[in-house]
């Protein structure tokens, strides 16, 4: 099974504990009357590349003390890759965007500045009310410690794709549980169809279906809770719905979108950022939209939150530090959280934004895109730990073995809490 996290990122980070991260940003003496240059790291490619750009270039013509230089790497791997390099030879950029669950390991290794400082004091801090403008799951995310290691940036939510054409020649409704799901299974099975795709690890589904039934995978105290009972039932539903042949999981394209626009599926399940994706590989005689995930107990819609923040890397001088923020509460301002928003696909990460009279505009043209901001208040953040790069590989190995060996649900987890503890007690 494919891995969204390398294993030799732990063991790279383990190497760079030591690493001495002075050279962050490159010569920092500059003129009196040149702009300070903020480098700044990221993933975007092609229209998501152009978009930011254009972002950044109207950031960069607001002002005249700052310039923000962006680089893209192409991929979060290859960021990451970049970054490892970077900070051992001490060249790390000022900025750049991170995976929320990086940060611990990041802090660990003393990679990071807080953006405390800039956001919470000073005469450009953010205000009470911007503050409580940005999705609370969002800002808490990159919270670690009691500290502001990453601010929201390029944020997705948990989202139910439908097949309306197929809904409605089955006489179906959209499923507000999962039982419902389940009880569909029988007619759709019999006419050759699968109820839901998902991508080829659940490990997603399975993290927002524990939390909906009362425990977090991992608490914000470290505990495990990945043989609960809460957390086998929520695996044994899922396994059992794929054993009947109403779940199919992804084959190597990984993700649930190839089963759900080729009519497999009625349904599919997966991040808000694959809405494009569906909008491009589906038909265009097929008529589809999305809606809220079903819920697995308790009436909860909670899914865990994916995307990327804004990181501050230390070795970067006060100046770069109050350029780095003004660039960062630029795209906190409602206007480019709506842009940005509409240019990539990623949810606004302001209540303005998602409010804005240009935001809403979008989504009258493109309404397949409004469950993906309904799901916000609902979402939530994984648990940030050091050492969550190793979890979040025996994780997905967990997985692997219950969908292509058969192991056990309990079996599988029960061995996946004893290596998470033995992790957590670690870090």
């Amino acid at each position: 099974m494919k891995k969204r996290t390398s294993r030799w990122l732990a063991f790279a980070l383990g190497l760079l504990l030591t690493v001495g991260l002075a050279g962050c940003g490159g010569k920092q003496q500059a003129k009196a009357d040149t702009p300070v240059k903020i480098t700044y790291w990221h993933r975007m490619t092609g229209s998501w590349d152009k978009a930011q750009q254009k972002l950044i270039d109207e950031f960069n013509q607001s002002q005249k003390d700052y310039k923000v230089v962006a680089t893209s790497q192409g991929s979060y791997d290859a960021l990451q890759q970049k970054l490892m390099a970077a900070a051992k030879s001490k060249t790390l950029p000022v900025m750049a965007q991170a995976p929320y669950t990086n940060i611990g390991d990041y802090v660990k290794n003393d990679f990071l500045i807080p953006w405390d400082s800039q956001m919470l004091d000073g005469a450009n801090k953010l205000s009470a009310s911007a503050k409580a403008d940005i999705f609370p799951s969002f800002l808490a995310a990159g919270k670690y410690e009691g500290k502001y290691y990453g601010l929201p940036y390029s944020v997705s939510t948990q989202v139910l794709f439908y097949n309306q054409d197929l809904m409605t020649k089955y006489n179906l409704t959209l499923p507000k549980t999962w039982a419902d799901l389940q009880a569909m299974g029988p007619k759709l099975k019999a006419a050759g169809l699968g109820v839901i795709a998902t991508d080829q690890s659940y490990d997603v589904q399975l993290e927002g279906m524990a939390k909906q039934a009362g425990h977090q995978l991992i608490t914000p105290a470290k505990k495990a809770n990945l043989n609960a009972p809460t957390t086998l039932q929520a695996v044994d539903t899922i396994l059992n719905m794929r054993k009947e042949g109403y779940l199919v999981t992804a084959g190597n394209d990984y993700y649930f979108d190839v089963a759900f626009t080729q009519g497999k599926t009625v349904f599919g399940i997966g991040s808000s950022s694959s809405i494009g994706s569906v909008q491009s590989e589906a038909p265009k005689s097929m008529h589809w939209g999305t809606a809220i995930i079903p819920s697995f107990a308790n009436g909860s819609t909670a899914a865990p939150l994916n995307g990327n923040d804004n990181v501050l890397f230390k070795g970067a001088t006060k100046q770069q530090q109050a350029g780095a923020w003004a660039f960062q509460k630029f795209l906190l301002k409602q206007a480019n959280t709506a842009q940005w928003a509409i240019k990539s696909g990623y949810v606004p990460v302001t209540r303005s934004g998602l409010a804005s009279a240009a935001y809403q505009k979008y989504l009258k043209a493109n309404p397949t895109f409004k469950a993906a901001g309904e799901a916000a208040d609902d979402a939530f953040a994984s648990t940030v730990f050091a050492g969550y790069g190793d979890y979040r590989n025996d994780l997905m190995d967990t997985v692997d073995v219950t969908v292509t060996k058969g192991t056990a649900g309990k079996t599988a987890f029960d061995a996946l809490q004893q290596q998470t503890e033995k992790i957590l007690k670690a870090n």
